[in-house]
């Protein structure tokens, strides 16, 4: 009688477990050819961008910091504005739906144009919540987005500063984990191969 219970106890802590696990909403544009992007860069804070959102410097630092460490990690290389394959931009959604208006109008983000990776348009809308990240690739040339990701942070109000930076760079990971083939891949390919 023990043992059923125990198991069962069990069962039940290991689905708890495997539904509290949060991931990344990601979808894409089909046409973008993201294998040939080696370098990324981000805007300034005196763009318009840094407008768009009232955040604090320490939410910014840490936002940009894991954006940096994230596709750093992954074999890409840090360049100017006018020298970068890609701009990475983000938003912290709050409930000012005003505010994603805007930003969305600043990365020309088209839902249906982003019909490519694992989430549908209206998932994607669906994961847009006060707290939430949002990570988008900007094509220089179009000035449109290309990619997007979205993250639920889930901040608490007795967050720390490590807590709150843990958080971030746990949802850019994650997000970068949804990027098309891209360098990624390359970096692998290119370390496994041997000297001639």
């Amino acid at each position: 009688m023990i043992s059923i219970r125990s198991l069962s106890c069990l069962i039940l802590m290991i689905n708890l477990v495997a539904c509290s696990t949060i991931t990344a909403t990601t979808s894409f544009r089909d046409g973008f050819d993201f294998s040939s992007i080696e370098s990324y860069s981000t805007y300034g804070r005196n763009s318009t961008f840094g407008d768009l959102q009232n955040l604090s410097d320490s939410t910014r630092n840490n936002i940009e910091l894991a954006i940096e460490q994230g596709f750093d990690g992954n074999g890409f290389s840090y360049k100017t504005l006018k020298k970068a394959d890609i701009v990475i931009a983000y938003h912290l959604l709050d409930h000012r739906a005003f505010e994603l208006e805007k930003y969305n109008r600043e990365v020309k983000y088209c839902g249906y144009c982003l019909r490519a990776g694992q989430a549908t348009h209206a998932e994607l809308e669906n994961k847009l919540r006060p707290g939430s990240l949002i990570l988008d690739i900007i094509d220089p040339k179009s000035q449109r987005s290309v990619w997007r990701s979205v993250y639920p942070l889930k901040f608490k109000a007795d967050d720390n500063s490590r807590e709150t930076q843990e958080k971030i760079t746990t949802a850019v990971d994650s997000m970068l984990r949804d990027f098309p083939q891209g360098k990624k891949s390359k970096v692998s390919a290119n370390s496994s191969k041997e000297p001639a």
